[in-house]
């Protein structure tokens, strides 16, 4: 491989040496001839030209600070080149008579400008060539604001027009893609009639009747900030001007989904609704850069009507789904899932859902004929057919048009569930909107104690002695007693979605009733002031339980009582295991809970700041170490390695060599680590051998914590005052206060994680990666916590989205060598980066609008406001490394 030539000088620095000086320049979409308006970038030193195009982009990348992230060469007539023409074309081919070289930066899709028949530009959009024109439209409503007006579908504001100024109908759209109407690099529509450009060039709208958009109007304008608030939501400063950059009004559909399954999902969900006439909000189309994510998606579902939750299997066990569907709830929003389990309802939502009705992502017959026909993927979620989304987007349609009908009937109080009623520690924001915040319940405060039927005894002892204290109880078990089917029922008391009426379609399903339930966990949790979980092994492992403990955890004050020792499951130690719970084996752990509960129901106590700074400090901690990585980095193709500390064979180490050495040859790749000994230490200095031998700078971060309690001196470079060293290679950040704080951080910040080989301490780590939605690749044939002990959850080996099953299955495979499994593993994180880039619908290397923020900007002034009065302001000093 051609590399120029370099010396070390006294001092350690690298010099580049070399006797042939090109000039760099950026070329736009609508210039790629005209070269008036090109941008210099620099100069790139060299020692000859007689180098392939890929050896000059590595030095470009080397010498030029504001080099593209992904870029494209242009030939001297003006052409642009492909990746793979770059590897069989000489540069001298590239470098015109004045020594320049000209470049197009390159996004995940090409841009495509957008302006009026009379020449004014409206601005651009991110869209493929191959689009039909109506997904075009879609691009165009979602991406410019200006191409929006008030509530009424765009195809009543503007039409497309073609290179030859002819109109385009709406039923034409569907018959033509984007090259067919594309005019160099330009979209040109046209307003209608009934439209006319105000004095600043917007257009306005000439009124039209619509009542139920303009109810929703109504309802918006009354709203002020978020509406549904806990202890981790309570230390947030909410303004709505914030949102203004988001979406000036809200949404009639949300759609909610997790990325690792339905991504594709839901975009394609999104455009046949869209096409419909709906206005629809999705996530990475919306969401902004610099606002943030949180705040974003409460703002969203408090202003949309309709929540499309796609239920695939893993659906509420993520953060953002577990939050977007309880909040629904809670504002009483329609609820219209799409149900792509086998079961109903699903296992972690069995309360809320367990009456919803549903919409079938494929009905039976349809699956029975796809049987008939041989196709292998009839029944497999992760494949749903153009024709299927077609009609769910149907159903989905003409029930929301059914419900905004509807005389909307003023609700009972006394029957407004999921509110929080006699815990007056965070109370909602008071909003003159569709929800009315409850008064403190009349008569006795209520607390629910859930606990499984082996605990029977113990929680009646529990019932008597806070029954003493002055309190009404119920016991969860009561339920099942009632009913004598030894677990919960299937049937709840009331149903989420509103309650539709009219012709059955085929795709709409309802839940299987019971017999009826008088006194339910539902109804009795939503009257609560406090919710008691005694956590035993038995609670851990029923269905049951872990639905109870899903309905309530963010709804609730939650007290959990720890009866017995065990090991928590993930699922339990991301909703309850963060609380202080109290040890029912320990002296004095009845009067604890007692004061604990008469702290939690006395409207003149304030919550401790303690757990809410915690979140905050654990908020601010993911954007720090997201802006740091990101200051130099391109976080959305930054890889974390994390397994063992000890090496157990040679294979494995000989994995671990090929796979650094090959994320090196991919040379776009950010490698990070956490800073320890083992799998992942070899990984990296792999990679920095490789990067150095091709004399690129391998781009390497550590991010270890500050300090911790417990000796690591055996796994990790920590001083003898468990604060820890600086990686003598790459870049250390430090991040936490404990080690457990750091792996909570890291699983916010990376999209992508491999794990090889690891001991039991890993498995918080993947159930952290889990929760926030992000991916891990394990390489189940090192085995350890990579090949499923230690309790690592199932759902690491289940094969993600966009990848192929043929190298999905060399991960598993005990025969395969370190070449084919390394190469394996380079293919699939190649492939889950180009479906983020695809969902994201950004440009490759730009700032991400995925759930991982990162913002290319200075860390500016954070502050970190509790709801009491406490304000943490950090200062702006550098960051040394």
């Amino acid at each position: 491989m051609w590399a120029s030539g370099s010396e070390d000088t006294e001092d350690g620095r690298s010099v580049i040496k070399g006797d042939v000086l090109l000039g760099v320049k950026l070329a736009s979409e609508s210039a790629s001839c005209n070269r008036a308006s090109d941008v210099p970038l620099g100069t790139v030193l060299l020692e000859s030209e007689d180098i392939t195009a890929v050896a000059f982009r590595r030095l470009m990348k080397a010498q030029l600070p504001c080099c593209p992230p992904d870029f494209c060469f242009f030939t001297k007539q003006g052409w642009p080149l492909t990746k793979f023409q770059e590897a069989n074309i000489r540069l001298v081919a590239l470098v015109d008579e004045c020594q320049v070289i000209r470049i197009r930066r390159v996004y995940n899709k090409p841009r495509i400008g957008v302006q009026r028949l009379n020449g004014n530009c409206l601005g651009f959009v991110f869209a493929e060539h191959g689009y039909k024109v109506t997904q075009l439209r879609s691009c165009l409503d979602e991406q410019i604001a200006s191409c929006t007006h008030r509530h009424l579908p765009s195809t009543q504001v503007y039409h497309f027009v073609d290179r030859n100024n002819w109109p385009i109908s709406i039923e034409q759209e569907s018959q033509l893609i984007v090259l067919d109407i594309l005019d160099g690099s330009t979209v040109c529509i046209q307003e209608h009639e009934s439209l006319s450009a105000g004095r600043d060039g917007a257009m306005d709208v000439v009124p039209v009747e619509n009542k139920r958009l303009q109810n929703l109007t109504k309802r918006q304008a009354l709203t002020r900030g978020l509406t549904f608030r806990s202890g981790k939501d309570a230390v947030r400063q909410v303004a709505t001007e914030k949102y203004s950059s988001l979406q000036e009004e809200g949404k009639e559909i949300l759609i909610s989904y997790v990325r690792a399954e339905a991504a594709h999902h839901a975009v394609t969900l999104k455009e046949q609704l869209s096409a419909l006439g709906f206005s629809v909000y999705l996530d990475v189309d919306e969401i902004k850069t610099g606002v943030d994510w949180q705040d974003a998606l409460n703002y969203a579902v408090s202003n949309c009507e309709v929540l499309v939750p796609l239920v695939t299997p893993h659906y509420g066990e993520t953060r953002w789904t577990n939050r977007e569907v309880k909040l629904a709830d809670v504002l009483g929003k329609s609820v219209i899932p799409v149900s792509f389990v086998k079961r109903w309802p699903p296992r972690c939502l069995a309360i809320q859902f367990a009456t919803t009705q549903f919409v079938m992502w494929k009905t039976e017959n349809e699956i029975k004929e796809a049987k008939e026909k041989g196709e292998r993927s009839s029944e497999d979620f992760r494949h749903w057919d153009k024709k299927y989304v077609i009609a769910v987007a149907r159903e989905i349609g003409e029930m929301v048009r059914n419900d905004g009908e509807k005389p909307k009937p003023k609700r009972d109080p006394s029957k407004r569930g999921s509110m929080l009623r006699s815990y007056p520690a965070f109370l909602p924001d008071m909003v003159d909107g569709p929800v009315e915040v409850m008064e403190p319940r009349v008569g006795k405060p209520l607390i629910v104690i859930g606990l499984h039927p082996e605990q029977k005894l113990f929680g009646r002892s529990l019932k008597f002695l806070l029954e003493n204290e002055g309190y009404e109880v119920w016991l969860s078990i009561e339920e099942v007693e009632a009913n004598s089917q030894g677990d919960f029922p299937m049937k709840m008391a009331r149903s989420v979605s509103a309650d539709y009426r009219g012709q059955m379609h085929p795709l709409l399903k309802f839940t299987p009733s019971c017999t009826s339930v008088p006194e339910d966990f539902q109804s009795k949790a939503d009257q609560a002031g406090v919710v008691v979980f005694v956590l035993s092994e038995a609670f851990a492992n029923s269905k049951t339980s872990k639905g109870q403990v899903f309905y309530c955890e963010h709804r609730k004050h939650v007290i959990p009582i720890k009866y017995e020792e065990f090991d928590m499951p993930g699922w339990m130690n991301m909703l309850i295991g963060r609380k202080r719970y109290e040890n029912s084996r320990t002296d004095g752990y009845k009067e604890l809970v007692i004061s604990r509960i008469r702290r939690a129901l006395d409207p003149t106590a304030r919550a401790s700041e303690h757990n809410e700074m915690n979140e905050v400090k654990m908020a601010y901690s993911t954007r720090f170490l997201k802006q740091t990585i990101d200051a130099y980095s391109d976080l959305l193709k930054c890889v974390y390695v994390f397994g063992g500390v000890s090496i157990s064979s040679k294979r494995t180490l000989d994995i671990c060599r090929s796979l650094g050495q090959m994320l090196a040859d991919v040379g776009d790749i950010t490698l990070a680590t956490g800073g320890l000994f083992g799998a992942a230490d070899v990984v990296a200095e792999s990679f920095s051998e490789a990067c150095k031998s091709r004399h690129c700078e391998a781009d390497i971060w550590h991010v270890v914590p500050e300090r911790d309690d417990q000796d690591y001196t055996r796994k990790a470079r920590q001083h003898a005052d468990r604060t820890f060293q600086v990686v003598p290679y790459g870049r250390t950040v430090f991040s936490g206060d404990s080690m457990e704080e750091r792996e909570s951080i890291v699983a916010r910040v990376f999209e992508i994680a491999v794990l090889i080989e690891g001991e039991a301490d890993l498995s918080h780590e993947c159930v952290e990666f889990l929760w926030n939605d992000h991916l891990v690749i394990p390489i189940k044939s090192t085995g350890g916590a990579a090949g499923g002990s230690f309790g690592i959850p199932h759902k690491i080996f289940e094969v993600p989205a966009g990848v192929a099953e043929l190298d999905w299955n060399v991960l598993k495979d005990d025969n395969a060598n370190a070449e084919d499994v390394a190469t394996a593993v380079v293919k699939i994180i190649q492939s889950l980066q180009e479906t983020l880039h695809l969902e994201n619908n950004e440009p490759v290397g730009a700032v991400p609008r995925l759930r991982s923020r990162s913002i290319r900007q200075r860390i500016s002034k954070a502050r970190l406001q509790s709801m009491n009065t406490v304000i943490i302001q950090e200062d702006n000093s550098p960051t040394d490394f």
